[in-house]
């Protein structure tokens, strides 16, 4: 049987609207195969007033005392007598009368402190289980925390989800795709068993929840599909971190941690391929790097074509948020040219008694080393190494905002401030952890001496630069520049500016 309470009626269609409620006991009946005893509800009545009448949990009592019985409840991890399952003994409170089981039950089970440290203890603690994966209990020294594990049916589609937005697929392309292949959402899937256990013996098609961009877009940003726990920050999920500041994982992922950080790059606006032609993804040196930025407002780059030509152009400039801004953009292969000669004549030119020179090969040794360092801990290291880059992304558009006026006022400021704060500790904890992974690297790495020594045109088609694939000269680039930044042009056509609007900021280690 099932039992719901609310303070106050509503009529909307809310998460703890009373329908919505059943339909959430109902469903999970109906998923555990469990039979269905009947359904109790007290609505605008107070959980806390002992002095309140509530006759449907009287009627849930007066069952109870004719059997023991265990608790389950939908939404919350509960306190008290919790049994590995998850189950709640009620059979101690079978001789206490009304007020205590209220009083244990009404109360106690939506008490905050109980759920705060199961969530600090990773557990997931309210509602279903995120598209997916499933809930499954197990013990963590004395408490009993609700771990999330792949779903064998909705695990596969999650992963194509992520293949396909790295592959440079919008959401809304993705929404449509999942629609017309007929893969329901899980509200959808839980709705449709509980309709037909009502609807039994009624000849009528059962109503799907479609795919819509949003719901696409909040499963690929939830940190837990890397295997992290995670609390709700205003409309997205954060990551919560250990004593150390390093990444809480809880759960089972459905991916690698450093996929998922690639993929926030990518619906960040730095997709790998993003220009179609012909159907088909036209690739980029720069645009899928995660590295070109605009010099005037610091939004990243994405590829585009006008009139035939390759370009990369700043994602934001179009759309008027930065006074003055105007158009920005730059010819693909003439920027592409700029940076990869840029890199390879300081190589060539090195001068071994120059300690700024010796620290930037130096850097750019640890990097190579840690591209062929395949361990758990360097996996962790690219993790890190990728969400210090996304929150110092983060703060370089909060500050451009603000530039921008959209935090006016006392109440904008007020926020501004707050996001300034939240995001700096962020910053300082991430790049803790990244120098703390990145001292534990053991010998002195070296990257291979022809690239200091070159014969001929460094870039020409016998090259080692010649020779390599996008990946490989990404790879590359990657090791010796953290970022670029493409300047306003001050000329047009011919006497456009190019080699002087490219700025190359040079690799420096992730504490400096």
């Amino acid at each position: 049987m099932s039992y719901i309470r609310q303070s106050r009626k509503r009529e909307d269609d809310s998460a703890s609207s009373p329908e919505a409620q059943r339909t959430k006991c109902e469903a999970l009946i109906t998923a555990k195969g469990w039979d269905n005893a009947g359904h109790f509800a007290d609505v605008g009545k107070s959980g806390r007033d002992p002095k309140v009448v509530r006759p449907e949990f009287d009627r849930v009592l007066s069952k109870v005392a004719t059997h023991g019985v265990l608790l389950v409840s939908v939404e919350e991890a509960l306190p008290g007598h919790v049994h590995p399952h998850g189950r709640r003994d009620l059979r101690p409170y079978r001789c206490a009368g009304p007020a205590r089981v209220r009083q244990e039950v009404g109360v106690r089970h939506g008490d905050e402190r109980d759920k705060e440290t199961l969530r600090a203890a990773g557990s997931h603690v309210s509602g279903m289980a995120p598209y997916g994966f499933q809930s499954t209990r197990e013990q963590r020294g004395e408490l009993v925390v609700v771990k999330l594990v792949p779903d064998p049916a909705e695990a596969p589609y999650v992963r194509d989800m992520v293949s396909w937005a790295l592959g440079g697929m919008t959401a809304s392309a993705m929404a449509r795709k999942l629609n017309t292949e007929g893969v329901p959402t899980k509200a959808a899937d839980m709705s449709a068993r509980v309709t037909a256990r009502r609807a039994r013996g009624v000849s009528q098609p059962l109503e799907r929840t479609a795919w819509v961009s949003s719901t696409v877009l909040r499963i690929l940003r939830d940190p837990r599909l890397a295997g992290y726990a995670a609390e709700r920050q205003g409309s997205r999920r954060v990551i919560l971190r250990d004593d150390s500041g390093a990444p809480l994982a809880a759960h089972e992922p459905i991916i690698p941690p450093d996929d998922w950080w690639r993929l926030q790059d990518v619906l960040d606006g730095r997709a790998p391929q993003v220009v179609r032609q012909g159907g088909r993804f036209v690739p980029s040196l720069l645009g899928g790097a995660g590295m070109l930025f605009c010099g005037v407002c610091g939004s990243s780059m994405v590829t585009d074509r006008r009139e035939g030509k390759q370009l990369y152009r700043c994602n934001r400039a179009q759309s008027g948020a930065v006074p003055g801004h105007g158009g920005l953009a730059i010819n693909m292969d003439a920027a592409d040219d700029v940076v990869a000669r840029t890199v390879w004549s300081r190589l060539t030119t090195l001068d071994p008694e120059d300690p700024e020179e010796l620290e930037w090969l130096a850097e750019a040794a640890r990097r190579f080393a840690a591209q062929a360092d395949t361990g758990e801990r360097q996996a962790e290291l690219v993790a890190a190494y990728a969400e210090l880059e996304h929150v110092r992304e983060a703060l370089r558009t909060l500050y451009v905002d603000r530039q921008a006026g959209l935090y006016a006022g006392a109440v904008g400021d007020q926020m501004f401030r707050e996001s300034v704060e939240r995001l700096t500790a962020h910053e300082a904890r991430t790049a803790g952890r990244v120098e703390e992974l990145g001292t534990a690297e053991a010998g002195t790495p070296a990257i291979p001496s022809e690239w200091t020594g070159p014969e001929g045109d460094p870039l020409g088609p016998e090259s080692t630069w010649g020779r390599w694939d996008l990946e490989d000269r990404r790879s590359f680039l990657a090791l010796f520049v953290d970022r670029i930044t493409i300047a306003k042009s001050i000329g047009r056509g011919r006497n456009a500016n190019t080699e002087d609007r490219v700025t190359v900021h040079w690799a420096k280690a992730p504490s400096s």
